[in-house]
Parts: C-alpha cells; sequence; structure tokens
C-alpha cells in the first residue's frame, strides 16, 4: 500500500469509529517511519503540527511500556492507559519500521474505552490492522513529506 492509501484507510477507519462513538476516537495521529536510522514523520493529522516533531520524545513516554520499537512486526498494536493530553494512546505497526500513532489530546484511553459503544468501534481498529497485515505500507516510496493539511479535518481524521 502507498502512502496515500495508507492515509485513506487510516482517516475512512477513524470516521467509522467516531460515528459509532458519536464523537472522536482520537483527534491526532501521526506515521512515523524509519528511514537512514532516523525516525521521521511520514504523515501527520491533528492541530499540532508546529509542536509535534519537537514533543515528540516527551510524547511518548505513555507507550514505553507497551512499544518496542526494535519488535517492528507488521500487526503490533498497542493501548497505553498511560497517555495523558498530548502522551499518545495508540499504536499500531503498519510496515517494518512504520508506525500509526494515535492520540486523543482531552481524553486518556481509560476514558476513550468508558464510551458504552466503544466495543462497537474498535472492531474498525482492527479491520485497519488487517488492512495494514494484507498490505503493508511500501516504504521504499518517497515518505518523508510532510502531512497535507487539507486531507485532515480538525477531528483528526
Amino acid at each position: 500500500m502507498n502512502k496515500s492509501e495508507a492515509i485513506n484507510q487510516i482517516q475512512q477507519s477513524l470516521k467509522k469509529m467516531d460515528a459509532i462513538l458519536g464523537e472522536p476516537v482520537f483527534t491526532e495521529w501521526a506515521l512515523i517511519v524509519k528511514l537512514g536510522g532516523k525516525w521521521i514523520l511520514s504523515a501527520y493529522c491533528g492541530n499540532r503540527r508546529q509542536t509535534f516533531a519537537e514533543n515528540f520524545q516527551e510524547d511518548m513516554r505513555a507507550m514505553r511500556d507497551i512499544l518496542d520499537f526494535n519488535e517492528t512486526g507488521i500487526g503490533n498494536y498497542g493501548f497505553s492507559h498511560e497517555g495523558h493530553g498530548s502522551g499518545f494512546d495508540a499504536y499500531m505497526c503498519v510496515a517494518e519500521n512504520a508506525f500509526v500513532l494515535f492520540n486523543h489530546l482531552n481524553k486518556s484511553t481509560t476514558e476513550i474505552v468508558a464510551n458504552p459503544h466503544w466495543l462497537d468501534a474498535q472492531k474498525y481498529f482492527a479491520l485497519l490492522l488487517e488492512t495494514f497485515m494484507a498490505s503493508p505500507l511500501d516504504i521504499s516510496e518517497g515518505l518523508a513529506a510532510k502531512a497535507d493539511p487539507e486531507k485532515c479535518d480538525e477531528s483528526g481524521n
């Protein structure tokens, strides 16, 4: 799957989840890719575009117990109940050395999953994961470009 297709898959899945929950599940997401030994932001959708990179290390603290960047098996995923504010809530490995990070800036994972419709909505997260397992992101193409702001709305979709 190329980057454009991946962005579309992510956005469509999040819209379906949002519709079931009646509110945004995540208010931002980021596609990060390891190229040439360095992690780069390949795509970002949310309202912290200007500060995302500078706050990345701090925001990753919520994932420290569940995400090991050395374990980059396609299909690996996890949810952190440590994420608050800009701390990431979930991740998904979409290719070797490529992850999508998900976050809700105003709610923790605990609050998100407390929604009585969460179990119905999470199936679209699982389907998105299965999509990447069947057709991983092709990181051989130019993924270093920044995200296109017009490709997402204020809710992160």
